[in-house]
């Protein structure tokens, strides 16, 4: 069965997604350098720990505001709001000089860095729902925009990109709330299926994993972060490269079977960031450490970011799923940070190298369940036909087309019953304008143009696959 190519509407979805990174890279990156000037560089892992925390609560109050404005005027007025909030506090953050109002400004513009995030998670999850290129586009969007932040941290004044990548994620996330055929950031689409249900034992599972990982992270992550913040190290020199090599090496191993091999890939790689530790204190050996340590982050970051984006489509509350592995590594490494350091300052990198590899261990231990579904080889299955149902038939022409379950539950009532939309918007307990929206996704996906042509291309697709 081939695979449909990625649409217009995926290929821009992200786009949006990898400068909303580059710009939470960037805005994450001149907290803590400017930090370091008005506060002093004592105080950067401080900030550092802060921002994380408002950082994860920004993510998630996206979920909740959406349980708070029920309505579609109200989450459109609610967002547009966040947006003017968040351009307003990154121009106070770039010209603030008093400690008091950079702290401010500071935490305000991660706060509303998060929330936009959310918001673009969710879009995410949604548009890429059943895809196969999520990781890929998450990988490789990722990797340009280190590639980006590198070029701008280096050779263009950071102030001007942050400012120019914030206004177009803005724009983004507006282009898709107001012009987006598939309204799900307004308005509650139709469930996965008739009773929205996870594999909630292994969501704990990644939720472990996600935990353990973050503890590593947030162990380098403070150590790199106060040499950056007292010049004995350049944190984004041409080394953050191995960042982005990380990001797209994971991104196109996601998208191998499903996801089936990335969570062998990310344990094999979490090594790394145990040899690392043992380099990171002497200059000879500084690059080869953080360039371990970044080709780590990478397949981290994909793995928390592909896996719950996948799952929360599938999920009763997939606003909340889509950013939960952001959310759960924010609040994971921000406690990390300040006793990480203070082990590093007292006992040295040996120490924290030790307690890397019992934190790999046990990463190994969580992860069973999916390394062992990756590497044990499946039985073949017998080569036989079957006379199929209808509804076998609907599933494999959804599939074929690459419709999402929402979409395919449309389909069935265009294909099965004689209703006019209205009367299909009652009977799934939605809008007219959203059973709009599904129809011209599936008319597209379908390439065609009519309900009757919608009808002919199915029945041409049971004949030629009989």
């Amino acid at each position: 069965m081939q695979r449909s190519k990625i649409t217009p509407a995926q290929f821009l979805c992200g786009i949006c997604f990898a400068l909303c990174f580059f710009a939470f890279m960037l805005t994450e990156a001149f907290v803590n350098e400017q930090g370091a000037i008005i506060l002093g560089s004592g105080t950067v892992n401080t900030l550092y720990a802060l921002g994380l925390v408002f950082t994860g609560i920004g993510f998630f109050s996206f979920s909740l505001l959406r349980q708070i404005c029920k309505k579609e005027k109200e989450r459109k007025t609610a967002l547009l709001l966040i947006g003017a909030g968040y351009f307003i506090s990154t121009v106070t953050l770039l010209i603030a000089k008093n400690p008091v109002v950079f702290m401010l400004s500071a935490i305000t513009t991660l706060l509303l860095t998060g929330h936009i995030g959310g918001c673009v998670y969710y879009n995410t999850a949604m548009y890429f729902a059943e895809s196969h290129y999520l990781g890929r586009i998450i990988g490789m969007g990722m990797g340009m925009a280190i590639f980006f932040q590198f070029v701008v941290q280096n050779l263009i004044p950071q102030g001007i990109a942050l400012m120019i990548s914030i206004f177009l994620s803005i724009a983004f996330v507006m282009y898709f709330i107001i012009k987006s055929p598939k309204d799900w950031i307004l308005e509650n689409p139709l469930p996965y299926a008739s009773n929205p249900q996870g594999d909630f034992k292994m969501v704990a599972i990644l939720i472990a994993a996600v935990v353990l990982m973050s503890l590593v992270s947030g162990m380098i992550d403070s150590v790199l972060t106060s040499f950056n913040a007292e010049k004995a190290y350049a944190l984004y020199s041409g080394v953050r490269l191995f960042y982005a090599l990380g990001l797209i090496l994971a991104g196109i191993i996601a998208d191998i079977e499903d996801r089936k091999y990335l969570p062998l890939a990310t344990v094999c790689t979490i090594m790394l960031s145990c040899v690392s530790m043992f380099f990171l204190s002497e200059k000879v050996s500084y690059f080869a450490g953080t360039a371990l340590m970044y080709l780590y982050s990478g397949f981290y970051v994909i793995f928390f970011t592909v896996m719950f984006l996948a799952y929360a489509p599938k999920s009763k509350c997939p606003e909340l799923w889509a950013s939960m592995g952001r959310i759960v590594r924010s609040l994971t490494v921000a406690p990390t940070i300040l006793p990480a350091l203070k082990i590093y300052d007292i006992l040295g990198n040996t120490v924290l190298a030790v307690i890397s590899c019992l934190f790999s261990i046990a990463i190994l231990l969580v992860l069973l369940p999916y390394i062992g579904y990756a590497v044990v080889t499946q039985p073949p299955q017998e080569n036989f036909q079957q006379e199929l149902s209808s509804q076998d038939w609907l599933k494999r022409y959804a599939h074929h087309c690459s419709l999402t379950p929402r979409e395919t539950e449309v389909l069935e009532k265009l294909l099965t019953t004689d209703e006019d939309l209205q009367g299909i918007a009652d009977s799934l307990y939605i809008s007219r304008r959203m059973v709009q929206r599904y129809v011209s996704s599936i008319y597209e996906k379908t390439k065609t143009k009519t309900r009757l042509g919608l009808f002919q291309s199915y029945m041409n697709f049971t004949q030629n696959n009989i």
